[in-house]
């Protein structure tokens, strides 16, 4: 395979996989945020009082949607955001590493396989899964909404 073609490759591949963890990162925070204020909201609804029966309900959901929350983000939860940062931080890393060697002329083939090495070793490693809607998020912001610099996208191979 031509070698300005791998990186091409191997560049593409590290941007998914970093803009997928962070839109993950983002998804989960938000998500968080939403409920906390949902929450919230039925409880100060319920105190403030529309009907016996209705505030009562309002304020047992507002109860258990924040028991739900504490429980959902307790063990692996707790630090799914941080691990997702990570992850989506060592693809960028390697993504950043992936595109100066493209475009340096000094960069040979023994480079390229090692950056090639980097990559599987880096997917190998155990870190949390991307969600489907993070991965479409994603994916979104990379080719529609013009977050990043595509510049494996390029038609032209140097």
């Amino acid at each position: 395979m031509n070698e300005k073609l791998l990186l091409k490759k191997l560049g593409e591949e590290t941007l998914y996989s970093a803009k997928g963890h962070f839109k993950a990162c983002d998804l989960r925070r938000q998500l968080v945020t939403y409920t906390i204020w949902s929450c919230a909201i039925f409880n100060v609804i319920g105190i403030i009082g529309i009907h016996p029966n209705v505030d009562k309900w309002l304020s047992a959901i507002g109860l258990f949607g924040t028991i739900a929350l504490l429980m959902w983000n307790e063990g692996e939860g707790k630090n799914y955001r941080a691990k997702h940062k990570d992850a989506g931080e060592k693809y960028l890393a390697l993504h950043k590493e992936i595109r100066s060697c493209f475009f340096l002329t000094e960069c040979d083939s023994l480079q390229i396989e090692g950056l090639s090495k980097k990559v599987t070793v880096l997917d190998q490693e155990e870190k949390p899964e991307i969600p489907g809607y993070a991965r479409k998020w994603a994916k979104r912001a990379i080719e529609k909404d013009g977050e990043t610099d595509n510049w494996f996208l390029e038609k032209e191979i140097v």
